[in-house]
């Protein structure tokens, strides 16, 4: 057989490598340096991070800041130099742009300060998270089915699973009733026998990972349902709380047995069949509308060995961060049980709503022109006074209804009427989505800064450009800039 690539085994390798780059012996002793920030349990969603220092110590020769992190795809951890400071204040602003998501266990960051003796002191903080990269979760749509064995054999939501060894192959699906949250799996293994010892049997089986209200978090916590469904024996629930304790982060664990039902079918050198309900009661008074989920295979090798395969893919990290899951989104239960009548209401639902989301966001997003035969000849020629006004004068912040109304001779109610009538955008909106327009070229043509441009275009500051750009374009200005820039 193929081996597998063992993904949790290095999670332990990568354990030994953090000990020895951030030996708890180095703090045995009280320092005299701490951190400020980033603090152990900190999550940045921007591609950021301020490293502080507070020095309570005198005659620092320099601090040097060192980060350990994980790359993407992998399960290895490298390590890298933040910079070297001799003089307080003892900070730096650390870019991240090119850094993964740093998820499960989160990253170390380590100072050591140089006293002029050449003493040594130590200070760290792990456990901290990065979630700055935006990331694509599957949806699985989760049909409704009466028993576990209707919801086993439709394949209307089967996903796949992942695995290298091609003589194996594996599906899973969910599914929703009355009574609870259904996991089917099914694999097919030719090498597969149930005479193996009963602890391999142990081992082997399946992980369910379930973030019922949606947090995303980096790692699991103690919202998260966990649940373990071995081949031979019951399910157990596993509970993981955070612990954080002078710049240290753990995952701590408590395993729980739980009666839920469940059923393991064995077939000989062809593989088993594994079937789970969360109920209805786990989380709480009615199942979600969308659950976050995911599982990971337990399969054995020829030697008893176990690896783990994700559902979502992903390296281990990513395996048992909940931002990674994917979304099961839980269908309406039909009227009626034809498969073909319930396909078909769904699918016209969908591309109504589809439809009618489009068009709705299309009207409200972009300017929207009257044609020529809705709109009289002084309608146009106010309005053309009106767009020559604002190419004029938009770089004025203090620029209003009343300013152009007055220089247009006209009411400022019935000028603010006839602009929404031409663009569909009341004269505000209408004057922020001309300043981005004219944002949008200097980003693309110039290197000015963000705030330069948002000043030049007649923007009260940077953020309100950004709020602009996310309003009427869908983007910032940042990643504009990023596609679209002329080299």
């Amino acid at each position: 057989m193929k081996y597998f690539i063992c993904k949790f085994q290095k999670v332990f390798l990568v354990s030994l490598f953090t000990a020895f780059i951030f030996d708890v012996s180095l703090n045995a002793q009280t320092s005299c340096i701490t951190f400020e920030s980033p603090l152990s349990g900190t999550v940045f969603s921007t591609p950021s991070c301020t490293v502080a220092l507070r020095a309570d110590c005198a005659n620092i020769r320099k601090v040097e800041f060192t980060a350990r992190y994980f790359q993407a795809g992998t399960d290895s951890a490298i390590i890298v130099p933040l910079g070297t400071i001799t003089r307080p204040p003892y900070k730096l602003i650390w870019n991240t742009h090119n850094l993964p998501n740093q998820l499960f266990t989160g990253i170390g960051i380590l100072a050591e300060a140089t006293l002029a003796n050449n003493e040594i002191q130590i200070a760290r903080q792990e456990g901290i998270f990065f979630t700055h990269n935006p990331v694509k979760r599957q949806t699985i749509p989760v049909r409704y089915s009466a028993n576990s064995a209707e919801a086993k054999a439709s394949e209307e939501n089967t996903k796949k699973f992942v695995i290298d060894d091609s003589k194996i192959s594996a599906t899973a699906n969910f599914s929703w009733n009355e009574r609870g949250f259904n996991v089917n799996v099914s694999v097919k293994d030719p090498a597969f026998y149930s005479t193996r010892p009963g602890k391999q049997l142990n081992e082997a089986g399946i992980e369910v990972m379930i973030d019922p209200a949606r947090r995303k978090g980096a790692h699991p916590a103690d919202s998260t349902l966990f649940f373990i469904v071995p081949l031979q024996g019951a399910p157990y629930k596993i509970n993981y709380l955070a612990q954080i304790s002078a710049g240290t982060f753990r995952l701590n664990t408590k395993t729980s047995k739980v009666d839920y039902s469940y059923k393991t079918e064995l077939r000989e050198f062809k593989g088993y069949d594994i079937s789970f309900t969360i109920p209805r009661e786990a989380f709480g008074r009615a199942l979600p509308d969308t659950i976050g989920a995911n599982i990971a295979l337990r399969l054995q090798d020829e030697e008893g060995t176990v690896h783990k395969v994700s559902l979502v893919g992903g390296s281990v990290f990513e395996m048992y961060s909940p931002i990674f899951w994917a979304d099961c989104v839980k269908l309406k239960k039909p009227f009626l049980m034809n498969a073909s009548v319930q396909w078909f209401m769904f699918f016209f639902a969908g591309l109504v709503l589809s439809f009618t989301a489009y068009l709705i966001i299309s009207k409200i997003r972009r300017p929207q022109h009257l044609s020529n035969f809705e709109r009289s000849e002084e309608e146009k020629r106010i309005f053309d006074q009106v767009k020559e006004i604002i190419d004029q004068d938009f770089v004025k912040k203090d620029l209003s209804l009343d300013q152009v109304a007055q220089k247009c001779a006209i009411d400022a109610q019935k000028l603010n009427t006839l602009i929404k009538r031409s663009t569909g955008f009341t004269f505000q909106n209408y004057l922020l989505y001309c300043r981005t327009e004219v944002a949008k070229e200097r980003l693309r043509s110039s290197r000015s800064s963000e705030k330069t441009i948002a000043d030049l275009c007649g923007f009260g500051s940077a953020v309100e450009m950004e709020k602009c750009f996310t309003k009427f374009h869908h983007t910032t200005p940042y990643k504009f800039r990023m596609d679209q820039q002329v080299a």
